[in-house]
Parts: C-alpha cells; structure tokens; sequence
C-alpha cells in the first residue's frame, strides 16, 4: 500500500497551492492559479468568463479554481468525478450531464475530453486510489 501511495503522491505532483473562488478572481482581476511546484496556471478571460457565465451568485463564493477531476474506481468500469455539489452542479451545467449525486458528476473519456475543449485550464485531474 506504501507503494501505490508514493506512486499517487507522484502522480498528483500538480496540485494547486491556491485555489481561488470565481468572486476573488474578478475582484483581483487575475485569472489565475498557482501550482505546488511554483507554476502559474492562467485560465484567461475567456474561460473564467464561461464558468461565470454558468454560475449563481451563491456559485461565484463558492466555486474555487481549478476544479478537481479525480479517478472514479466505484463503478464496474473506471471513470472519472467531479466532486463537490458546487463544483459538481457547474460542470453538470457545463457538459449537460445528469449529477449522479448531489455533490459528484461521473464522466467518462468523452466528458473529459470536452471539458478539456471548454474549460482546458480551469481544471486539475487528481488521481486517488
């Protein structure tokens, strides 16, 4: 088990180091985050304004950048979810995908895919075990 915990820890090397809320980013007029590794992820003006776009008020406090996607192993076959009942409800918004419970959207490799096309630098894939 030490073993698949190192090689996880390894894997999700890209975590973010700040995760600001949607309101922060508007108030500071910067879009963007910065990764442990000390790299600064800019999700511009175009793809902060599609998740504005789609967010409540309640939602724009709420919803911290970047989103994490994460390994999904609770199924028959393998997935990925989103987690959270924000940040679950705005990608389900995002894709049209049905939330599979109130806090957490399943996605599959397609979903991925096109969220990759809407959002590419508004979210983080985690890998858990």
């Amino acid at each position: 088990m030490d073993f698949l915990q190192s090689v996880m820890s390894d894997l999700n090397r890209n975590l973010a180091a700040s995760r600001p809320s949607l309101m922060e980013m508007e108030e500071k007029e910067d879009y963007t985050y910065r990764l442990r590794d000390g790299s600064v992820i800019d999700i511009g003006k175009e793809q902060f304004g599609r998740l504005w776009d789609i967010c409540s008020d309640e939602e724009k406090l709420r919803l911290r950048i970047p989103i994490y996607v994460s390994t999904d192993t609770s199924g028959e076959i393998s997935a990925w979810k989103v987690e959270g009942k924000t940040e679950a409800s705005v990608v389900s918004r995002l894709l049209g995908k049905p939330i599979f419970r109130d806090d957490r959207v399943r996605l599959y490799n397609p979903d991925l895919m096109k969220l990759k096309k809407i959002i590419p630098d508004a979210y983080l894939v985690v890998f858990v075990p």
